[in-house]
């Protein structure tokens, strides 16, 4: 439903796949049009939704954008059904007559887990680390039932959907360590090396099937993970730093966790919390390593999300089993907090400012030049319109003493499809070019990105509204 649903970032996924019917994205040409450092394999399902979209009939990129988004929202959706089958399987039916909250956890589950795609507090930006998550989650399953039983089938399983996890976010591969931690417990408890030798196995043919792609289609063998990581090496803190402790106060707010503070009499956590031992092992491991990397995002936490969401089921599930036939202003401020949320972001569009200036330049075909003052816009989404390129797209870095923009070879005798983008906090600071400059549209941002904003300008000026000046000096024909 929201439009703007979609990082900044991965617009670059997007560009290469939407519009489907743009002559630049054959087939011929699609495997050198990803760049070097993205994975062949969430390109691939982008551009299948893309295309079948296309073929039913959906020309404007829009609408092409919204199918993904429904095909993705359906994708992630498959965590629900896992969280479900995960949280049965560790509280089966025989164990839920003594203590009648347990018979709520899997559902408790399965209601946080239909959230999880559109976690307000977070996902204002996900593609692939949502495309990774349901994986991460059966990954996690199948660890489970290893840790219980030592069957080998099951330990094969975690690690080959370990493996596609990784290929959506590479990072995710961090937590084949966890995995790993379990196999080398167990080989020690039961005095036998047999585990670690499957499991090196297994990491060693997941590990050449998983780079094969690259040395069909790119010619060098896992070429996308050397150099996603030899591009993180050299330039992630280009993107910013941040405190170890950053993640914890995302956690404690997509949690909610005010909510969950509270006297649980009866509730037995050591024995709720035994059971879950490889989601711990798996999220904390997942968390140390991430509080590591000087560079932190929200949507990075994504993939655990469904994983953290698992663990507090218990907690949620104990609220209607302890106060069932009583009202609980806990649980209904939890549920009316939650939906509030759900709704602001489902019908106030994020990036709102940068979508609606591409989707005025698609239905304004009359401009052919677009100048940008310094970052007013550090990325122009242009999946977003089918129209022919822009005969000049650059940057403005000044104004000169008469309050016109400083364009290099600029004729303002044959430039009445020129326009100037300026993002709203350089026009409250003066940059508000004269005439023959003329306001012609404002972009606005979002109620949420303007909160964001004012919280942290620093951070999030990028999501300001911006303000459309046109060109109008010569006569238009």
């Amino acid at each position: 439903m929201n439009s703007g649903y979609l990082a900044l970032d991965d617009y670059y996924i997007l560009f290469f796949s939407v519009p489907a019917q743009s002559e630049s994205l054959s087939l011929i040409n699609s495997v050198q049009a990803v760049p070097e450092i993205r994975s062949l394999l969430p390109d691939s399902i982008v551009r299948l939704f893309a295309t079948t979209a296309y073929k039913l009939g959906f020309e404007d990129p829009l609408y092409q954008i919204k199918f993904v988004f429904l095909c993705l929202g359906l994708f992630s959706g498959i965590s629900i059904w896992i969280g479900y089958k995960f949280l049965k399987y560790l509280y089966p039916k025989e164990s839920n007559s003594k203590s009648y909250y347990q018979a709520w956890v899997p559902l408790s589950g399965a209601f946080l887990l239909s959230l999880h795609f559109l976690m307000p507090l977070v996902s204002t930006r996900a593609l692939i680390e949502s495309m990774s998550a349901p994986f991460l989650l059966g990954a996690v399953f199948s660890a489970s039932i290893y840790w219980r039983f030592g069957e080998w089938k099951q330990l094969g399983i975690s690690l080959g959907l370990l493996a596609i996890a990784s290929l959506f976010r590479s990072q995710v591969g961090v937590c084949a360590l966890a995995l790993f931690s379990l196999v080398v417990y167990r080989s020690w408890k039961n005095a036998t090396f047999k585990d670690i030798y499957i499991f090196i196995i297994f990491s060693v043919l997941l590990g050449i099937i998983t780079g094969i792609p690259d040395l069909i289609f790119r010619g060098s063998f896992h070429s996308s993970l050397r150099s996603y990581i030899s591009y993180n090496l050299q330039h992630s803190a280009e993107y910013g730093t941040s405190p170890w402790f950053a993640y914890l106060p995302a956690i404690l707010g997509v949690s909610l966790f005010p909510f969950l503070i509270g006297k649980y009499k009866g509730f037995d956590w050591k024995s709720e919390y035994t059971k879950f031992v490889p989601t711990i092992l798996f999220s904390a491991l997942f968390l140390i390593v991430h509080s590591a990397i000087p560079h932190k995002e929200e949507r990075f936490l994504l993939p655990i999300l469904p994983l953290l969401l698992i663990l507090i089921s218990p907690l949620c599930a104990y609220w209607r089993g302890i106060e069932k036939g009583k009202m609980s202003v806990r649980r209904i401020l939890f549920l009316i907090v939650n939906f509030l949320l759900l709704d602001l972001l489902c019908f106030f569009t994020i990036q709102n400012n940068t979508i609606e200036l591409v989707r005025y330049l698609n239905f304004h075909k009359e401009i052919k030049e677009l100048y940008v003052y310094r970052d007013s816009i550090p990325h122009l989404p242009v999946s977003y319109a089918y129209r022919e390129p822009l005969e000049r797209y650059e940057y403005v870095g000044s104004l000169d003493q008469n309050m016109q923009p400083k364009i290099d070879n600029f004729d303002p005798f044959k430039s009445c499809s020129a326009v100037l983008a300026v993002r709203k906090d350089y026009v409250m600071n003066g940059v508000d070019p004269d005439p023959p400059w003329i306001l012609v549209e404002n972009f606005r941002s979002s109620p949420l990105e303007e909160l964001a904003v004012f919280l942290n300008p620093s951070k999030n000026k990028r999501r300001s509204s911006l303000y459309l000046y046109q060109f109008q000096l010569c006569k238009k024909k």
